[in-house]
């Protein structure tokens, strides 16, 4: 369980050269005061495609980092020993389990609602009630919602339906847009769900096609779509990464792979995250994983890769969810201008409703990067700063910041908090490939 921190805590900068005030120039040793925010607030990060069912593996999947495990009927059929041993191995390891329904797409025939009452077992935290409807299916949704909502009348489970952004090819021609799926899904749907509102949608953006590696083209055109029905629905935004492979996603072969959908995804406020898969999936054509799909306990390079960023996420999520989510800047790179001046992105051009600047000062970079901007209670200014290019190619990003009103910033990047030195309001990082940073420019007397 996290300790609650005190508002704002004293840091002595008391050693430049030690690296706790970095930045252009020197300064003298003084005695500065630094937000500190409560550390009660952290990151859902679960994982679909349940481990081996030992106790073992489950604490295998603890030690990666999850927070939360997607257990259906698939491994071990509902209702049988296996399937509550299942949650019984969440419980003592201290993973959260989402129980899904077995429903996905327009498949609902010979699924019966599953009424057992699930709030005797801990370790159950919500409960997916479908997977990808298409617009067709909500009134199938809405009629297992109210079952859910006699058994768990009084009690505090979470419900919530994973969306799909591409709309599902099951349904009318004339119901395509996203906008159109998000309108109908919150007014028939989500109006529904009592309690917490959770917005999930998947999106797996790193392909290879025809022989090139290629990001999708629709990934920034529905997350800005969701990201801002959140917001107007008061909903928690939460996002699957792709950890697979199949005939068109490409095989992830580095961790810049994961913090580049992980940062960008945070640029559109998310508040948590799924990798898809945990367990290597048992479906024919389907690579990848966290961990193997019939060996216990035996980590792909993707496990240790997650783990590491999981642990760089849950340093500062209370620090991120501090902030609410305002809007995401595009950024066309100065290296692409520079070549073509009349350059864009086209990924960015899809995004809905950009912002055009950014409240806390201009930012440039020298390849494409996406900001995405955030304010805490009391009005400071946040971003999360990314390095949009495909990490495949390997192209630093060099963000110059010109703050209006700053000459500190507080930086978290790879997990750790770092302040820098902003002089003339001006400051300036380079971020790796795949890279993404949390920024809090300060004004400090």
């Amino acid at each position: 369980m996290k300790k609650a921190g005190k508002l704002t805590a004293l840091l002595l900068v008391a050693a430049l050269a030690a690296g706790s005030l970095a930045g252009c120039g020197a300064a003298d040793p003084v005695k500065e005061e630094y937000p500190e925010y409560p550390d009660d607030k952290e990151m859902w990060i679960g994982g679909w495609d349940v481990p081996i069912n030992t106790l073992e593996d489950y604490q295998m999947a603890k030690d990666m980092g999850l927070t939360h495990m997607f257990i259906d009927g698939v491994f071990a059929a509902r209702g049988t020993d296996g399937y509550f041993e299942q949650l019984k191995h969440c419980e003592e390891v201290g993973l959260k389990a989402i129980l899904g329904m077995d429903t996905s797409l327009d498949n609902s025939q010979n699924v019966p609602v599953d009424t057992y009452d699930y709030s005797g077992y801990p370790a159950v935290d919500m409960i997916n009630l479908w997977d990808e409807p298409p617009i067709q299916q909500f009134p199938d949704v809405v009629e297992r919602i109210n079952a859910m909502k006699e058994v768990y009348a009084g009690k505090d489970m979470t419900l919530y339906v994973n969306m799909d952004p591409f709309n599902c090819a099951a349904q009318p021609s004339t119901l395509t847009t996203t906008e159109d799926y998000l309108n109908k899904f919150c007014d028939q749907v989500l109006s529904q769900i009592p309690g917490r509102k959770i917005l999930s949608t998947d999106i797996y953006p790193l392909l290879y096609t025809r022989g090139q590696y290629v990001i999708s083209s629709m990934w920034l055109e529905h997350m800005s779509h969701y990201a801002q029905y959140a917001r107007r629905e008061g909903a928690d935004f939460h996002m699957f990464i792709q950890s697979y492979s199949d005939v068109d996603r490409r095989e992830i072969t580095s961790r810049e792979e994961l913090t580049f959908q992980i940062y960008t995804d945070m640029a559109f406020g998310i508040k948590g995250f799924s990798y898809f898969t945990y367990r290597k999936s048992f479906l024919g054509g389907f690579g990848g994983g966290c961990v193997e799909n019939d060996v216990s306990c035996t980590p792909t390079p993707v496990y240790y890769w997650a783990q590491e960023i999981n642990r760089e996420i849950q340093n500062f999520d209370h620090v991120y969810l501090a902030f609410d989510w305002e809007g995401v800047l595009p950024v066309e790179g100065s290296n692409q201008l520079a070549q073509d001046p009349t350059y864009r992105n086209n990924l960015f051009a899809g995004i809905a409703n950009p912002l055009t600047e950014l409240d806390c000062g201009t930012v440039s970079g020298t390849e494409d990067t996406l900001i995405g901007q955030f304010k805490d209670a009391e009005g400071r200014d946040g971003l999360i700063v990314t390095n949009f290019t495909d990490p495949i190619y390997q192209l630093k990003d060099t963000i110059s910041f010109s703050f209006q009103d700053a000459n500190r910033a507080m930086v978290y990047r790879r997990g750790e908090r770092k302040i820098y030195e902003v002089k003339d309001n001006q400051l300036e990082i380079t971020l790796s490939p795949g890279e993404g940073i949390f920024v809090i420019p300060l004004k400090i007397n």
